[in-house]
């Protein structure tokens, strides 16, 4: 089971691929208009593309055998194509849900499509448009003891996320985990772009629970999306919830977004390196 990054503000997306899928309360488990859920989005700067997938019509699988169903990704510019590959993880004690995944590249200012189809025929779809690169963002670290360092991010429009990102070792048990800290809530809008503030500590509030453990790979993330971005922090949860409150899933449930994404080293005094 791997642990990914999840862009906070684009975590929202994963909500609406569990939406409806309570056994007990499923608005769309007997229908032929929802086939799959659909949600996550397409990074053209990751080497590993993760969706997740849940079939609507099928009870939750726990066992690791897979849905009944084939996930591709098809670049529209050029036909490149790809089969994804499954992993089941579980979120709780009786949610499970599988991520998809691929190491396709993604390329800015493309169109992508992926595709969920059933043994039968019965698909769900959804397009995605990758938005162009930008201009790589600055960091300011504090002019003076006591003041506040500086993520400056010009040229771009619809900020997708912002977030400090980092690795965790613990030293007992010997195992690392990725780990974020989402800043896009302090963002402070100018007529150049952005800049949002950063305390110097923030690392170190945010573990100080922690013992025995070593903190490295400290970087600042920051996602541009398409033109179709929808800012969900701002929706009504009980809309999100919906099968149609909000989602450019054909046949389905679910959003799935494209960015363009930019990671700059971050030197705070939190990293053991």
């Amino acid at each position: 089971m791997r642990k990914s990054y999840l862009l906070i503000p684009l975590a929202m997306l994963v909500l609406l691929s569990f939406a409806g899928c309570d056994e007990s309360l499923n608005p769309v488990k007997e229908n032929d208009r929802f086939i799959y859920s659909i949600a996550g989005y397409l990074d053209s700067s990751a080497d590993r593309q993760w969706i997740r997938v849940i079939h609507l019509q099928e009870e939750t699988d726990t066992t690791g055998k897979g849905i009944d169903g084939t996930i591709t990704l098809e670049n529209l510019e050029n036909g490149e194509t790809s089969v994804l590959n499954d992993s089941l993880f579980q979120y709780s004690e009786n949610l499970y849900a599988y991520n998809f995944w691929t190491e396709q590249n993604i390329e800015p200012r493309s169109t992508y499509r992926i595709t969920a189809e059933r043994s039968d025929g019965a698909m769900s779809s959804v397009t995605v448009e990758i938005p162009d690169t930008f201009k790589d963002p600055v960091y300011y670290p504090p002019a003076v003891p006591g003041d506040k360092g500086r993520l400056v991010i010009e040229g771009i429009d619809n900020l997708a996320d912002a977030s400090i990102r980092f690795k965790i070792r613990y030293n007992v048990a010997g195992f690392t985990l990725n780990q974020s800290i989402p800043i896009i809530a302090d963002t402070i809008s100018t007529a150049a772009g952005y800049y949002i503030p950063i305390a110097p500590n923030r690392i170190a509030q945010a573990t100080e629970d922690l013992e025995t453990v070593d903190i490295f790979d400290c970087e600042l993330y920051v996602a541009r999306a398409g033109e179709d971005w929808v800012d969900f922090p701002s929706i009504d949860r009980n809309l999100i919830a919906l099968p149609e409150g909000i989602s450019n899933v054909e046949q389905g449930t679910g959003y799935v977004i494209g960015v363009t994404s930019k990671r700059i080293s971050y030197p705070s005094g939190s990293c053991s390196d």
